[in-house]
């Protein structure tokens, strides 16, 4: 009887970690990979109840996991975990935390493709704004580089307030609004004029609002167009994060734009330009220089 009823109570225990993290307000794949993680420690620990929980089983754990995941997944397997036992801890079921002795598994950033700025140039110079098709490129490509924003965020735009220079997007992390510069606000300005755009959706195409997949496909057209190589949509992400930081914007502001909650994926997003950002950073704050 003992063995029927202790699934139930995991389960109980798991389903409440996960409203947890919804009331936290995390995405629901951020959510999702924090409960398959806490399952698969506990389905290799097979523990009686979380109190039996040691911190040598963790540790057994995160070794049997050596070989078949990266250090970056083990990592991450790693905060689950402790995220689990200091949910136990906040509500009161347990008052140790066996995850805590327990070092976190180091791992290098994989630095990812990004555009560089010789390459955003080439592809806004071989949009023929003289024509509707390169108007609107133009206007794309300049906010995915201005801003930053995600595919998703991107078609869900509307007319800009011109007078505050702002744009409602809404996406991976809700709603939120986000600054236009003055260059990327003179372009959309160009293509909704030459396009006859007043409605709810700015980015359109022939046959009627642009969705993800159009836009991979305009950017991969101009990149062809230009003989720049196709990195994805997502590198103008991480090109406008990278372009951030050289004009010396603060990493709070980063976030903000962005939408990012820490430094974390700031850190993840600029691995490809660190050394360059870095060398930088010392021409203008170099110790021996400022005597």
């Amino acid at each position: 009887m003992k063995n029927a009823v202790r699934p139930l109570v995991q389960n109980r225990l798991f389903e409440s970690f996960e409203l947890s993290l919804k009331a936290d307000g995390l995405r629901p794949h951020t959510i999702a990979c924090y409960v398959r993680d806490i399952k698969k420690f506990w389905d290799f620990a097979q523990p009686g109840d979380p109190k039996s929980v040691t911190s040598d089983q963790i540790r057994r754990f995160v070794t049997s996991l050596n070989g078949k995941l990266s250090p970056k997944s083990i990592h991450a397997a790693q905060i689950s975990v402790r995220r689990f036992f200091k949910f136990l801890i906040a509500e009161g079921e347990l008052t140790d935390d066996p995850s805590r002795p327990i070092r976190l598994t180091k791992f290098r950033v994989t630095p990812q493709p990004t555009y560089t700025l010789d390459e955003v140039k080439k592809l806004l110079a071989a949009c023929r704004v003289s024509t509707k098709e390169g108007v609107r490129n133009h206007a794309i490509i300049s906010v995915l580089f201005d801003t930053g924003v995600r595919e998703s965020e991107l078609v869900s735009m509307g007319i800009p307030d011109w007078d505050n220079s702002t744009v409602w997007v809404d996406g991976k992390t809700g709603q939120r609004l986000i600054p236009l510069g003055t260059n990327a606000l003179r372009s959309i300005d160009r293509y909704a004029r030459k396009w006859q755009v007043t409605a709810d959706d700015l980015c359109v195409g022939k046959y009627g609002p642009l969705t993800r997949w159009g836009v991979l496909q305009l950017v991969q057209r101009q990149c062809a167009k230009a003989g720049v190589e196709h990195k994805g949509v997502h590198a103008f992400r991480r090109a406008a994060a990278a372009q951030m930081k050289r004009l010396g914007m603060n990493d709070s502001d980063i976030l903000e734009v962005m939408g990012w909650k820490d430094v974390t994926m700031l850190r993840r997003y600029t691995a490809a330009v660190a050394t360059e950002l870095a060398q930088a950073a010392h021409v203008r704050y170099s110790p021996a220089d400022a005597l």
